[in-house]
Formats: structure tokens, C-alpha cells, sequence
């Protein structure tokens, strides 16, 4: 899903070629690993991330919800929100055609779809006769697995009416360094990109497209480079450049415009050791990538 020229990036492959491996089914199994946790499992790890956290703040449980997910692999986010969300109405994109072929197959009453790589997230919505705005957009894992980060960015922003909700990869310290071949993870039988953006050029993106909009940032630090089959930049491999999985929450309308609000909090604070070691033999021989 990628939309427009690349920004300030190297010329690069074709972006299929750098996004051919979520079509692997061991990205099907990977995903799937919570469709073995029980409710109350499904609940407390999803609840124990900061981008979950920062969604209930927008819209609480209990209220009315009408989101769509640009990323939604085999449809676990759809089942917690049935959970907590008692009107739900849901949309769930992905680029991969055996994740949401997995998808459609566990919830018949979820509306999931594919966008190719090579469609906008507006024309892959329209061909599929969803073109609107959603009052919530929510996007995890997702952008800095972009050729085009900053188009992808763009196509969130404007696909939404109230706010987005996102997480991805932050650095304090440094430049964001767009090109996939030089920042880049090996995943299942090829290379994605895995970018680290500056975090106050992210939010400065955010604000040119949308003045209007305020940003809270919840920030887990943690050194990047040296996990996980990472080819980054060498500083990421260094604590003082300050990295880190960040949830974002961008409110359109209504807060102070322009105001960016930066909290540290780490990730799955609050995922019980039960649920972890569930998660982990869920799991199997692969890593996690993300």
C-alpha cells in the first residue's frame, strides 16, 4: 500500500519485491498465535500495549466504534475489539491474501479485504466499495515496513475523521534513514524494510498534513539494532540514540493544534507471565518480526 514518489529515498526494487514474503504461510501461522488465547488472555495482552492503550483513551470501551485496520494480518485485533466494543463496526486491510484468506475463513462476520502493494489505500478501499472516512484509523507494525513511509503516512491520515492510532519505531537521537537497504530485517525467506524514524520528523510529517491535529506519544525505549534478523544503522545498535516502539494517537479535531505530548511507558507492562509463556509456545520455532 504505498502512495505517490518516494520522499528524500534511494531508488529501491520494486516494492513487491520487498513485500513477496507476507504472502509465506508462515506469516499465517505466526500471526494466528492468538487465536489459542482465551478471552480474558486475548484482552490483557492486547490491553498491555501502548497503542491499544492510547485507543481506549480515545474511545472507551463500551462506546460506539467504527475503525479500520490497515494491517489487520488474520483478524485477532477484530475479535478483542468485539470484545470490548459492543458496537462495532469494523473494516480490516491487509497485503497479504493468506493472512486475510485466514481472516474471512475464523470470523465470517468481519469485513476484511486485500490492498496490493502497488494500490493507494484509497484505491484499494474504492475497489473494493469502501471509499470513506473512518472515524478511527489503526495501523500497528505497520509503517516502518514501508518503501514509501511517508506516502503510507499520508494515506492514514487522510482515510481518517477523528483520530489514528499507530505504532512503530522510534529514534531520539539521529536522522530517520528511509532506504530499506539500508535499513532493513530478514524475515521469513527474504528481506522487508524496517525503518527508524526521527520521532519530532515524525510528528512533524503528522502536523503537515494535519495542523489541525495534537499527538500523544507513548514510548517504549529499547535498543533495535542486534535483534531479530535487523540490518539498521549502526547508532541504532547504541542506547543514547534513544529507540524505541512508540504508539502514536493523532487527534484530528479538538486538541490543542500542533501540540505534541511525549509520554515513556513501556510496552506490556501488564501482560501476565501466564499469558506470556502462552504466547510463546503459541508461537512455535519462529520469531517474532515486527
Amino acid at each position: 500500500m504505498r502512495m505517490g514518489s518516494l520522499d528524500a529515498v534511494p531508488a529501491s526494487p520494486l516494492p513487491a519485491s520487498w513485500y513477496a514474503d507476507w504472502q509465506n504461510r508462515r506469516h499465517v501461522e505466526r500471526f494466528d498465535h492468538r487465536a489459542r488465547l482465551t478471552p480474558r488472555g486475548l484482552v490483557r495482552n492486547f490491553e498491555s500495549f501502548n497503542d491499544v492503550r492510547l485507543l481506549r483513551e480515545g474511545v472507551a470501551p463500551g462506546e460506539t466504534l467504527n475503525l479500520l485496520e490497515v494491517g489487520c494480518a488474520t483478524g485477532e485485533f477484530y475479535r478483542y475489539l468485539q470484545i470490548r466494543y459492543r458496537d462495532l463496526r469494523y473494516t480490516g486491510l491487509d497485503l497479504s491474501e493468506v493472512a486475510i484468506a485466514r481472516a474471512r475463513d475464523k470470523y465470517r462476520g468481519g469485513r476484511f479485504g486485500v490492498v496490493k502493494p502497488q494500490e493507494s489505500l484509497r484505491d484499494g478501499l474504492a475497489a473494493l466499495g469502501w471509499d470513506r472516512l473512518y472515524p478511527v484509523v489503526y495501523s500497528k507494525d505497520v509503517l516502518h515496513h514501508q518503501v514509501d513511509p511517508w506516502g503510507f503516512l499520508r494515506e492514514l491520515l487522510a482515510a481518517a475523521s477523528d483520530w489514528v492510532v499507530l505504532r512503530t519505531r522510534t529514534r531520539d537521537q539521529g536522522q530517520s534513514v528511509l532506504d530499506p537497504e539500508l535499513s532493513c530485517q530478514y524475515h521469513y525467506s527474504g528481506w522487508i524494510p524496517y525503518l527508524v524514524f526521527n520521532l519530532t520528523e515524525l510528528a512533524d510529517r503528522i502536523r503537515q498534513q494535519v495542523p489541525s491535529a495534537s499527538i500523544t506519544a507513548y514510548r517504549s525505549h529499547t535498543i533495535l539494532g542486534g535483534w531479530k534478523n535487523r540490518h539498521l544503522p549502526k547508532a541504532c545498535y547504541l542506547p543514547e540514540t534513544g529507540t524505541a516502539e512508540t504508539a502514536l494517537a493523532v487527534r484530528i479535531h479538538g486538541g490543542a493544534a500542533g501540540e505534541l505530548l511525549v509520554k515513556d511507558l513501556k510496552d506490556a507492562q501488564g501482560s501476565p507471565s501466564w499469558v506470556g509463556r502462552l504466547w510463546q509456545t503459541a508461537r512455535g520455532p519462529w520469531k517474532k518480526q515486527c
